[in-house]
């Protein structure tokens, strides 16, 4: 859907408000109080009351809108937006293009809908061959705020010797990067005779945020994101070698690094990917919201490929998963 049919099909805010009633009761309305299923609509306050208990449901409750200021129609073209391209928005560029005042709502606005974006893949598991590997990511402390709201610290990465960014050990060990979990479908390529294609098909995607890349949590992360008996390749880190106490069939393969866009060709290109999109349109991104950015890249990615309308698939989702 192009900006043009967009408008066509939302030109204000009651055409909005129509489609978002058309789909909450498309999915189905459950009352929060009696858990009953039955309502019907009261035009003029613009509710759903439950037949039950007769206690009235909002249009926006229970969905990523609820408790926002911001206009139905607002949301839906933001949604738009951030689905109908392949890379992404950062949030001053939306506000820009919504003509919106101040920042923070747009920013809460985005990330409530990369919330819903993640909770729609965490449904599906991966299956099939399986690639895994480590990966680190850029990111940024938040700046401490005194209570005048004024920034106490400059945000820098400090370490626990209160070392800057500069004098930090580098590597695996290091505190200005975070540790994320990629699992990549890779699949035989059904189209060997084309010598421009990889050798395998890349299939479904999950990035996931560590706090450590020991055996048990990987285990816990990998049980939960992919089917038991799934073939698992990987590298030689020691983090993956009790994959098959979960249940996986693991081949663990020492890599050189000229050889590991061959051995692992998806889950390299996933992640070189992701970091050079994150570093263009949002430069530095902080610690406890690089997993709301990883779910817009994999929500997108692992629908690269479908005919239907993202922003269809993007209100439905914002229905049924709610970001709190």
């Amino acid at each position: 859907m192009n900006l043009l049919t967009f408008n066509d099909r939302f030109p204000d805010e009651v055409a909005c408000r129509a489609y978002l009633r058309d789909k909450r009761e498309a999915e189905g309305i459950t009352c929060k109080n009696c858990r009953g299923t039955k309502h019907y609509w009261i035009e003029s306050k613009s509710k759903w009351r439950c037949a039950s208990c007769l206690s009235t449901t909002n249009l926006r409750a229970g969905t990523i809108m609820e408790k926002s200021k911001l206009s139905v129609k607002t949301w839906f073209m933001a949604i738009h937006l951030i689905t109908s391209t392949k890379k992404s928005f950062s949030a001053l560029e939306m506000q820009r293009q919504l003509g919106l005042k101040r920042y923070e709502p747009v920013w809460y606005m985005m990330q409530k809908i990369r919330l819903a974006m993640g909770k729609r893949d965490a449904k599906y598991t991966l299956q099939g061959n399986i690639e895994i590997d480590d990966a680190y990511f850029e990111i940024v402390d938040l700046p401490e705020l005194d209570e005048l709201g004024n920034k106490k610290t400059s945000g820098r990465v400090v370490n626990t010797d209160g070392k800057e960014d500069d004098e930090q050990k580098r590597g695996r060990g290091t505190n200005k990067k975070q540790k994320v979990l990629v699992m990549v479908e890779s699949n035989p390529n059904t189209d060997p005779l084309n010598k421009h294609k990889k050798k395998r098909s890349m299939g479904f995607v999950k990035m996931i945020i560590m706090d450590n890349f020991r055996n048990d949590t990987i285990n816990y992360e990998v049980s939960k994101a992919v089917q038991q008996k799934t073939n698992i390749i990987s590298d030689a880190m020691l983090g993956f070698n009790k994959l098959a106490n979960v249940g996986m069939n693991h081949t663990a393969m020492i890599v050189p690094k000229k050889e590991a866009g061959k051995t692992l060709p998806w889950v390299h290109t996933v992640i070189a990917n992701a970091k050079r999109l994150f570093l263009g349109i949002h430069h530095s991104i902080g610690k406890e919201y690089l997993q709301n950015y990883l779910n817009e890249y994999c929500y997108k990615l692992n629908r690269r490929n479908f005919q239907a309308d993202l922003f269809d698939r993007m209100i439905v989702a914002g229905i049924n998963d709610t970001w709190y």
